[in-house]
């Protein structure tokens, strides 16, 4: 019964995520690390101690939303499509998202509908749906994906391999993370819906349990984060990114970038595992009270708020919400 209650608290706290709850209260500073191509995404770094989401953008572009919803821009702006100088303007702004691997950019508006910016790869700016009622959004390769108020799907830009078309059109879905050219969708029941290109195994080997309360993605290789606070992990394995996930319980939010995956612990502490390119493992900050992971293919963003506690129990209601509170931008900006 303590299981059922604390997985029922954590699709419920998902719920009011996608509502639009950047986070559960837990603001905090932005911390970077990694080598990407604009060093300035790291060295300018908007000081500060209550953002409330941050997205990592291709090329080494930053975004974070501020307590008045205003957006906060910094890094690589590419000449003629001004990721940075042209984001949106003004307050009121829920959740944000950026694409690894183009210079594409989005925001969702109090009303629900989406703000798009920057590089138009496959309508992915253009082909941006003009309606209101969305709750989340996420960005991929030339592609985005948003959620609706009723838990169905929106989804547009490059459709190589059925990642727009194939599309479910059902309605129960909480959560959404972007492979290379694959999708995953977490439905209201805890089990995981997948489409697109099966490389790897990255679709067929999806897990088919419903205990589930989080999902990542990156490259070829997928995680899921089940109630207990167990990952898993599947699809390619290069650089050890499936057999060296972490083991144990008790994690709180997963996140994945480049060939690099990332959980955090009950007291905000990270792990890292997957290749060493672009330190983005030998330059993960140690200490406690992280709050959420943003990772691109080569940098790293996080919020860091005040250290929590190890919680009595594995599986709560307060677990729950630190989880997410940890993965506001876990399977935003990500390919």
């Amino acid at each position: 019964m303590k299981q059922r209650l604390g997985l029922m608290a954590a699709r419920l706290a998902w719920l009011g995520l996608l509502a639009g709850v950047a986070t559960s209260g837990r603001a905090g500073e932005i911390v970077g690390w990694g080598s990407p191509y604009d060093p300035t995404v790291l060295s300018n770094i908007p000081p500060g101690t209550d953002f409330k989401a941050v997205a990592a953008g291709g090329g080494g572009t930053g975004f974070a939303l501020r307590p008045d919803g205003s957006i906060a821009a910094w890094g690589y702006d590419p000449t003629g499509f001004g990721l940075v100088s042209t984001a949106p303007t003004g307050t009121g702004f829920t959740a944000i998202a950026a694409s690894a691997s183009f210079s594409t950019a989005y925001a969702l508006r109090s009303d629900g509908s989406i703000a798009a910016w920057g590089y138009d790869y496959a309508d992915s700016v253009s082909g941006t749906p003009t309606d209101m009622g969305f709750t989340d959004i996420v960005a991929g390769y030339g592609r985005a994906y948003a959620l609706r108020s009723d838990g169905s799907i929106a989804a547009w830009g490059y459709d190589a391999s059925g990642q727009v078309s194939g599309t479910p059109a059902e309605a129960d879905f909480t959560a959404l993370a972007l492979s290379s050219y694959s999708v995953l969708a977490l439905r209201t029941d805890g089990s995981i819906a997948a489409w697109g290109w099966d490389g790897y195994g990255v679709i067929s080997g999806t897990p088919v349990e419903t205990d589930f309360i989080a999902i990542a993605a990156s490259g070829n290789t997928a995680y899921a984060l089940r109630s207990d606070g167990s990952i898993v992990g599947w699809g390619s394995d290069e650089y050890g990114r499936v057999s060296d996930v972490p083991t144990g319980i008790g994690f709180t939010a997963i996140a994945a970038g480049g060939n690099v995956a990332y959980a955090l612990r009950a007291d905000g502490s990270i792990a890292a595992w997957g290749g060493t390119d672009h330190s983005l493992i030998s330059g993960v900050p140690t200490g406690t009270g992280f709050t959420a992971i943003a990772p691109s293919d080569d940098f790293v963003l996080a919020l860091r708020g005040q250290a929590v506690p190890e919680p009595a129990g594995v599986v709560s209601a307060g677990l729950a919400i630190v989880a997410l509170a940890g993965a506001v931008a876990r399977g935003r900006s990500r390919r």
